[in-house]
């Protein structure tokens, strides 16, 4: 189904119904598969391959597609159903840091209609007018919801972070210049135009062997290859149920790239 059809079941306004629309979207295999791309980590004694996806998750047809923005509740469950993984804040400059394809951020008027679903579709129009058809890994795409030990005993809240730039008077944990610094200002339901879902795929490999991101980012002398807090105590959203997850199976996700 082409990405203008389902727009029309969404409606305009955001919330609850339509964020369920567009879980149902993915989960119904309107889902455009893909792509992945590795990127590269080492601190000293240890390297780590990991695999994201080239571009924020779409939903449509090749030739008419969107770019779906969510709250960091709907990406949670999102990753959860298609057994993959959030970003942290590390994992979001690398791969703007490996990025072949880097565009400035897409930003617009911040106002009371920003989380409208017309508002999602200029944004992603925007994006790719200026991505304009080149492959590979692409930076920066939107902001990205981020694991983070910050939300630990705040389960309502959701952490944002991302909008890379040449410079910045704001800089990300690791000292990267960004439009939106990490940060906790949103409750878990808010979204808008910018807060699109680029998942992480659950394999890595680390020192030539395969690992689960999440041994990696819960293991105090790997952690640092993909955290910018060390180990983390979380893996995943803690104020979203886990109704169930697994390794990607489906051919939209792949197996272990």
């Amino acid at each position: 189904m082409t990405a203008s059809k389902l727009l029309t079941k969404w409606g305009e306004e955001p919330g609850h119904k339509r964020e369920e629309k567009i879980f149902d979207a993915v989960l119904s295999k309107y889902l455009l598969p893909i792509q992945w791309c590795a990127v590269s980590s080492s601190i000293p004694h240890h390297t780590c391959t990991f695999y994201v996806a080239a571009d924020a998750l779409c939903v449509g047809s090749d030739e008419d597609y969107v770019r779906v923005t969510v709250s960091h509740e709907t990406a949670q469950r999102i990753v959860d159903a298609l057994g993959l993984a959030l970003p942290t804040t590390k994992i979001s400059d690398l791969i703007h840091t490996a990025a072949s394809v880097r565009i400035l951020p897409q930003t617009q008027t911040p106002d009371s209609s920003m989380a409208n679903t017309s508002r999602m579709v200029l944004h992603s129009k925007a994006v790719s007018a200026h991505v304009n058809g080149r492959p590979g890994l692409a930076s920066t795409v939107g902001k990205d919801w981020v694991l983070t030990n910050k939300l630990i005993g705040r389960p309502d809240r959701a952490a944002n972070y991302g909008w890379h730039v040449p410079s910045s008077s704001f800089r990300g944990p690791g000292g990267a210049p960004v439009y939106q610094p990490l940060g906790l200002a949103h409750n878990k339901y808010h979204t808008d135009y910018s807060q699109v879902l680029r998942p992480v795929h659950r394999w890595t490999v680390v020192d030539g062997r395969d690992m689960l991101l999440e041994d990696v980012l819960t293991n105090p002398e790997l952690a640092t290859l993909l955290s910018d807090e060390g180990a983390l105590k979380i893996v995943r959203h803690p104020g979203v149920e886990l109704v169930g997850t697994g390794l990607p199976s489906d051919p939209v996700c792949g197996g272990p790239p």
